[in-house]
């Protein structure tokens, strides 16, 4: 009975993803409260129907999963890994200005879109006559979803007909915190992404339709998500974790994301820290950050989380049981994407560049079976590399084909990500070797194998230069490579003090050879800090006279 009602709940959850304007959808979180979620299986289903508010139907395609589209493209952005195929449009948000070669050739390759920066192509394909060629649309759409199921989850729980086996009120309260950890969660992806966002805590705005016209700035939309994350860790602070809190938690998280290791109590006040302490961090230039920033960092981060919590994992799950990746399109999963056969992203040269000489964790990547790949049917030569990950299932760490149950990534901070923080704002604040010895820390619990530099007495500007390797090697995955990007200056025009020296695989056509060779190249990214508003929304939901900027 309990696994038909899952499915059940699961077909509705899919069905209510269609896309219509993004908030004011009619009821789109059936069963209602009065139907099956007066029931202790069909709440905890509904908990955990939040993973499926990430799949969506999308015209011509059928249901995708627009969380990973969106995560793969801030993974682009943040030049990890690339899509140079215009499926979903994933390919545009990677619309690099120009990359100039080295001498003695210095040739400027401007990038063959035919749109001079990202905006202008981002911008282009902004309609809603575009489909899913609309890059945009996808992380906008994904979160509100998620927001709307946990309103109505709220709503639920407050039904007093719903029964609760055992400890009632402490399965109430993990799931009321659940409900408000998502919210958090869902505006803090809004507010970091989007120049402006919907503030939409009404616990009854999905059964209503309610939404609003006001779109707030997304520093505001991230003071909702800290405000909606202090409100779960207020409730996850009164419980005390017993078997039934267990046995809810492992009820609500999907049997592929790893439901066994469970998030204790005090494990999700630390993660909600930790996330409070990003949010922070990764909307603020590095340059504009003052001591009473680095400070904010340093304390937030300090109350955040610990070597050995749990936070929560997406995984895959073998073949015949149902998962957030198969029986789509496409294999949707950030460790299925980039093997070969997954096919539709790869290994950004520059992030190989970024792993220091003698990491250890080189060894996760091999070359590309047949050679290197070359400026993928002509869409930029920025989308080239030489390296592919090895599959877990032959010793690797960052990729499957076989859906091997260990290939997670994690969606929420971790200790590893805390503990960069702490260093970067210790570093920043001319507690350098302190910084350092955390570095080292976090590399020694990757299996890194290098020196310690924490004791050598560490210059600050050699400081700053590991803190940034170790944030894009021990933090690769983990969905912040474009936060710090962004946060570093290096997607800024060149005009304005952007842009790197970035490995590129040039082809042989550009410099007289026969072959393609890898050369340090000056790349102008010119990405927008935050993007414009999906038309999707706005030609439903327009913007009232008090609302902020919805447009660069």
């Amino acid at each position: 009975m309990k696994l038909r009602l899952y499915i059940l709940l699961s077909a509705v959850l899919l069905l209510g993803a269609c896309k219509k304007t993004i908030l004011q959808l009619p009821n789109p979180n059936a069963p209602t409260p009065q139907g099956s979620l007066v029931t202790e299986g069909g709440i905890n289903a509904f908990a955990q129907g939040i993973f499926y508010k990430w799949i969506a139907f999308e015209t011509g395609d059928g249901n995708l999963n627009f969380f990973d589209i969106a995560w793969y493209m801030e993974s682009n952005m943040g030049d990890e890994d690339f899509t140079p195929y215009s499926n979903y449009g994933s390919r545009y948000p990677m619309n690099i200005a120009s990359i100039t070669l080295p001498a003695p050739y210095n040739t400027v390759v401007k990038n063959p879109s035919g749109f001079a920066t990202q905006l202008d192509i981002l911008r282009s394909f902004n309609t809603r006559a575009a489909g899913d060629g609309n890059s945009i649309q996808y992380e906008w759409d994904c979160f509100y979803y998620v927001n709307s199921q946990a309103n109505a989850l709220l709503t639920a729980l407050d039904n007093p007909d719903l029964k609760l086996t055992g400890d009632a009120a402490t399965k109430k309260k993990l799931l009321q915190a659940w409900a408000y950890y998502w919210k958090g969660y869902s505006y803090s992806k809004i507010g970091s992404m989007y120049l402006a966002g919907v503030i939409d805590d009404s616990p009854d705005s999905a059964a209503k339709g309610l939404t609003s016209g006001t779109y707030v700035p997304h520093d505001q939309v991230i003071a909702a998500a800290n405000k909606n994350f202090e409100q779960a860790a207020t409730i996850f602070s009164s419980i005390t974790e017993n078997a039934d809190y267990d046995a809810t938690f492992k009820a609500i998280i999907p049997t592929f994301n790893l439901p066994n290791n469970v998030i204790t109590p005090a494990m999700w006040v630390r993660q909600i820290k930790s996330f409070e302490a990003r949010n922070y961090l990764v909307n603020r230039k590095v340059s504009a950050m003052t001591a009473a920033d680095w400070t904010a960092v340093q304390n937030l981060a300090a109350a955040g989380m610990t070597q050995g919590d749990f936070t929560l994992q997406w995984g895959v799950a073998p073949t015949g049981i149902p998962d957030l990746t198969k029986g789509l399109p496409s294999l949707f999963h950030p460790m299925v994407l980039h093997t070969v056969q997954g096919g539709l992203s790869f290994i950004s040269e520059r992030f190989i560049q970024d792993i220091r000489p003698g990491d250890a964790r080189l060894n996760y990547f091999i070359p590309y079976p047949g050679g290197a790949v070359v400026n993928v049917l002509n869409r930029g030569i920025q989308f080239g590399t030489r390296y592919t990950p090895q599959d877990i299932e032959k010793g690797g760490r960052y990729a499957t084909e076989n859906y091997n149950s260990t290939a997670t990534v994690p969606i929420a901070p971790t200790w590893e990500e805390t503990a960069l923080m702490i260093a970067e704002a210790d570093i920043y604040s001319g507690s350098v070797d302190a910084g350092a010895k955390l570095i080292d820390q976090v590399r020694a619990s990757q299996g890194a194998g290098l020196p310690l530099i924490g004791g050598t007495g560490i210059s600050l500007d050699s400081a700053i230069a590991h803190l940034h390797a170790e944030r894009r090697t021990g933090l690769y995955l983990h969905n912040v490579s474009w936060y710090d990007a962004r946060r570093w200056g290096i997607t800024a025009p060149a005009s304005q003090g952007g842009g790197r020296i970035g490995n590129i695989v040039v082809p042989g056509s550009l410099i007289n050879s026969a072959a393609a060779q890898v050369l340090p190249c000056k790349i102008d990214y010119s990405f927008s800090d935050y993007w414009d508003i999906p038309q999707n929304e706005l030609d439903f939901n327009p913007p009232s006279g008090a609302s902020a900027p919805i447009r660069n």
